[in-house]
């Protein structure tokens, strides 16, 4: 090889060179907006996993009536057809 070869074969790498630092830099830039923004979901997944959680034993306290007032009115109809009979 002469001095004109290896000159450009320098030249050519040391441009990649800075093609892939300028990639890695971009790439870098994107995993950090990527964790933030995975941050914030977290955020909000937890926050809805409390409200969640609160609409739960809601709905269970609601069943738990629900259920309740069914056997009285059911004994309480058990109890009329008894009467009458």
């Amino acid at each position: 090889m002469n001095k004109q070869a290896v000159d450009n074969y320098r030249e050519l790498l040391q441009s990649r060179l800075e093609e892939l630092t300028l990639m890695n830099a971009q790439q870098n830039s994107d995993i950090h907006y990527v964790k933030e923004t995975v941050s914030r979901i977290e955020t909000i997944v937890k926050e809805q996993n409390g409200r969640v959680r609160n609409n739960e034993s809601a709905i269970a306290r609601i069943q738990g009536i629900g259920g309740m007032l069914s056997i009285v009115f059911a004994s309480f109809i058990g109890w009329l057809f008894k009467m009458k009979g």
